[in-house]
């Protein structure tokens, strides 16, 4: 069987959340072949005792170990810029999107081998990281294949 790229999905969570951008980025992963390897950002905002659950060793970790990170970068999130530096400095593969109109940290903006794409609305992301991400498992089951 093939296997699918895993992609650590990054939005943010406590301020400037939008749930729904967030589904139609984990829809694009699944559709495109690829698996979300951050589940819980789909799920309600976490309420764990923190000597119960270490969200730090969990997301850099995950961000770490993944194969790329898909990043909503529209509105400035601290978790979001410190999962990007992780993967980044790990060698992952870094896409970022943004809403059209967004102002972006000029940091990010400057941070070399990136994918970045602007969309519109939802269906407009949609479309445009499916086109994005389905050569990227394509790749991958061409080079899983010929190993």
């Amino acid at each position: 069987m093939l296997k699918p790229l895993r992609i650590y999905l990054s939005v943010p969570m406590i301020a400037n959340r939008n749930a729904a951008v967030a589904m139609t980025m984990a829809r694009a992963i699944t559709d495109s072949g690829n698996e979300v390897s951050s589940p819980w950002v789909l799920e309600p905002i976490e309420a764990h005792n923190p000597t119960t659950l270490n969200i730090f060793e969990r997301d850099m970790h995950g961000a770490e170990e993944s194969d790329a990170i898909l990043a909503d970068v529209s509105s400035p999130s601290i978790g979001v810029g410190m999962e990007l530096m992780a993967a980044y400095k790990a060698g992952r593969k870094v896409i970022v999107v943004a809403k059209e109109g967004s102002t972006v940290s000029r940091m990010l903006l400057h941070m070399g081998q990136k994918e970045s794409l602007e969309f519109k609305d939802g269906e407009d992301l949609y479309v445009k990281l499916l086109r994005l991400l389905s050569p990227m498992a394509s790749s991958r089951r061409r080079t899983v294949n010929q190993k």
